[in-house]
């Protein structure tokens, strides 16, 4: 899987437009409070806003990545695993259509049991993963309790261990 992510890095700097490079530097860091989720078109779920007492997934995929929707299955499972325990899982997809995200969304039906946005203007994806440097996909970030970011990668990669620490802290 590795070796598909670093396949994907030129690809998706072309589909990402201007601004991404492969050394983009950083301007946020683990630690930085959550940026706001305002702006987000919502095709599953209800719009989210970050809150305190509440530990969030802050994931970023495409219906076109291959790791993306490997990582679908995982999200939906993490998602009820953690439900109980005040972790809302949210996967915003970088494409800016509606009418490429929802169709995708719809049809993954239960396998995808979590909330769903797309981000029309960009906006997040630039308060996410240009403020930490991120060109590569599926990207989350894990927001704690007191609002955040504690942790950021490729969600099938130290998520859940990192939750589970978010949680004690809580």
């Amino acid at each position: 899987m590795r070796t598909l992510h670093i396949l994907l890095i030129g690809s998706l700097c072309l589909a990402l437009g201007p601004g991404c490079s492969r050394n983009p530097s950083a301007t946020a860091r683990i630690g930085d409070p959550a940026a706001s989720l305002d702006g987000l078109s919502f095709v599953k779920g209800n719009p989210v806003k970050i809150e305190p007492g509440t530990v969030y997934v802050v994931e970023f995929w495409a219906t076109w990545c291959p790791p993306c929707r490997e990582s679908i299955p995982h999200l939906t499972k993490v998602a009820a695993q953690y439900k109980d325990k005040g972790v809302v899982v949210v996967g915003i997809s970088i494409e800016n259509e509606e009418s490429v995200v929802r169709p995708f969304v719809e049809k993954q039906a239960d396998k995808m049991d979590y909330i769903v946005a797309f981000d029309p203007d960009r906006t997040v994806f630039d308060l996410y993963m240009k403020a930490f440097a991120q060109n590569t996909i599926p990207h989350a970030f894990l927001v704690d309790g007191s609002g955040k970011i504690v942790w950021h990668g490729i969600p099938d990669s130290g998520l859940e261990k990192a939750i589970a620490k978010a949680l004690a802290s809580k």
